[in-house]
């Protein structure tokens, strides 16, 4: 069996060249080990707690050979039949030149931390000032009688009068502050409002593939730019796994036959009528059909 793991970053070491950053001369990945159960020692009993010391196990793979090592120990060593260290590193963003990559949360923090602090003061104006209150002036019972639900005051104060202050006004400076930092994250993002399910205003009626597409434009951009560095990555794991399986003699490949091709699926909803229709007009101006069967899906 062909075994595939995936690598916590938090445990795997690549060793880079020096000259040169995507030459891999060797890859260490560790994991603690379960702690060995013994009985306390006579010394035990006096200290503070017992020892938490874990097993560290460290695995060293280079193209020629392999190693296991347990607390500074070789246990285990051997070939590496394969001639190459058997690893699939996909970047989430690729960046050139840098083997980590890029992360698509960083860009968003500072402005996250933004839209924080212009919600928690516009909660703590909220809360302070969410109760509004009355001034009532030439009118000689209104301390007597606060205000309150049906209640009425009679003066025969031509020049009284009842003044409100106070309550949740409007601030339409915060509110386009707010809706440019909502705007410049969907942008960062790549995630309309839309794709999020937050349609506010009328859109109108997206039933065509090219208007979805148009609206869609920066998700379906990022889209394919995932499945073109994924799609990488599935293509050297099927490579890896059939070479793996001709050096161990259970199934004989070439270099050639390891290669496979994706087919990834249109993201945006398709009318099967229209499919067939451009299918048919393909076919009539002599596209193969094994072409156009394959782009169905058959």
């Amino acid at each position: 069996m062909v075994q595939l793991e995936i690598i916590e970053p938090a445990r795997a070491l690549p060793v880079l060249s020096s000259t040169d950053s995507s030459n891999l001369l060797a890859y260490a990945q560790f994991h603690y080990l379960p702690k060995p159960e013994k009985k306390p020692t006579f010394l035990d009993r006096f200290r503070a707690k017992p020892s938490d010391h874990h097993p560290i196990s460290l695995e060293l793979i280079t193209p020629d050979r392999w190693q296991r090592w347990q607390d500074d120990r070789l246990v285990a060593q051997g070939a590496n039949t394969l001639g190459r260290i058997p690893l699939v590193h996909i970047q989430n963003v690729v960046v050139p030149f840098e083997y980590a990559g890029a992360s698509e949360v960083e860009p968003l923090i500072p402005l996250q931390d933004e839209l924080n602090t212009r919600l928690s003061d516009r909660a703590n104006r909220i809360t302070f000032q969410s109760f509004k209150m009355y001034l009532g002036k030439g009118i000689e019972t209104f301390n007597e009688h606060p205000v309150a639900p049906g209640r009425m005051w009679m003066t025969d104060n031509e020049n009284a009068d009842i003044l409100t202050f106070g309550g949740d006004s409007n601030c339409p400076s915060e509110d386009a502050h707010l809706a440019d930092l909502r705007e410049a994250m969907d942008k960062i993002s790549s995630v309309t409002p839309i794709a999020a399910g937050a349609i506010k205003n009328r859109i109108g009626r997206l039933t065509s593939a090219a208007a979805l597409r148009i609206t869609l434009l920066a998700l379906l951009s990022r889209t394919e730019k995932k499945r073109t560095a994924y799609g990488a990555g599935i293509q050297q794991i099927c490579e890896l796994s059939l070479a793996w399986l001709d050096h161990a003699g259970l199934f004989a490949t070439t270099p050639d036959e390891r290669r496979i091709e994706i087919h990834w699926p249109s993201p945006l909803p398709e009318n099967d009528l229209e499919k067939l229709q451009e299918a048919d007009a393909k076919l009539r101006v002599g596209v193969p059909k094994e072409i156009i069967l394959r782009e169905l899906g058959y």
